[in-house]
């Protein structure tokens, strides 16, 4: 199979410091040139993408998962989120970039996001056409915009990029089911862990120490991060966990071994049978399966 790459020149413009704008906007046609509707394995680094498809069957692998799209339909992903795309001759839609450091600056203020904003999400489906209509004129008017350029060109697009990113969150609170409103201090406190995380992880996976970094008690921050993600703290790290070991199996060589230690597991045995119990199929069984289903 063909292994994951740091893209920075085929599928975007640059990397983060190369978009000085607050996005870019292109049409999936544009790049069709390039890539011949076929988009291979690949990940950003300081960037992140939303792609707002119109209609049509999209097949695709986000992380380790394969996807089929049935547009319209909108796909979020983070920075270092591997994905690859088959798309169908012509395929009509749009595809946003954005620094990761705009999008900080995007949940500090408009905390709703924090939940998921870390994580791909995938919104698609007769439940949701009302949603996924409205995301589409927002593109189109996002696209008008962006080919302006005048003094009030980047703050319209933060506007307009926000509303789109409001239709998405309203899509998966109706595909998740309703929850029970959480508060704003609870959604910072989370956001606040998931920057802990992504600073610390693997290296710690305590939750004591993640409690005390933030200066409350892990009782407290389990049941916070559980009011506002469904999991506690322990589930989402081990979910963490769980993520990187995928994407090393599926799209690097190293051995099981070296991952396991990588990954601060006490020994290789431990890291199969802590794999095993989630997946259940050892790391080399899911690195031959996710290759051959590559093929």
């Amino acid at each position: 199979m063909a292994l994951t790459r740091l893209d920075r020149d085929r599928y975007v413009l640059g990397d983060a410091s190369a978009h000085v704008g607050f996005l870019n906007c292109e049409r999936i046609s544009e790049r069709s040139h390039i890539h011949d509707w076929t988009v291979e394995p690949h990940y950003h680094e300081g960037l992140a993408q939303l792609f707002v498809f119109d209609t049509g069957t999209v097949d695709g692998m986000i992380d380790t998962r394969r996807q089929r799209l049935n547009g319209p339909a909108l796909v979020w992903l983070p920075a270092l989120c591997t994905h690859a795309f088959n798309y169908p001759k012509d395929m009509q839609g749009w595809v946003l970039t954005v620094p990761t450091s705009d999008i900080a600056r995007l949940a500090e203020r408009a905390a709703w996001i924090a939940p998921w904003i870390e994580t791909p999400q995938i919104l698609q489906g007769d439940p949701h056409q009302g949603v996924l209509s409205e995301a589409l004129n927002l593109a189109k008017s996002i696209e008008t915009e962006h080919e302006k350029h005048d003094e009030i060109r980047n703050s319209v697009l933060e506007a307009r990029f926000l509303l789109l990113l409001g239709n998405l969150h309203r899509g998966l609170i109706q595909q998740a089911g309703s929850r029970e409103p959480v508060g704003d201090r609870q959604t910072a406190l989370v956001r606040q862990l998931q920057t802990c995380l992504d600073r610390h992880m693997p290296e710690t996976r305590s939750v004591t120490d993640y409690a005390k970094m933030l200066s409350v008690t892990p009782t407290h921050l389990s049941r916070v991060t559980k009011a506002v993600t469904g999991k506690t703290v322990a589930e989402i790290i081990q979910d963490r966990v769980l993520l990187e070991a995928k994407r090393k199996l599926a799209f690097t060589d190293l051995p099981v071994s070296e991952i396991a230690y990588a990954l601060s597991f006490s020994s290789p045995s431990y890291f199969t049978r802590f794999f095993a119990a989630r997946m259940a199929e050892t790391p080399k069984a899911f690195r031959q399966r996710s290759r051959a289903a590559s093929v």
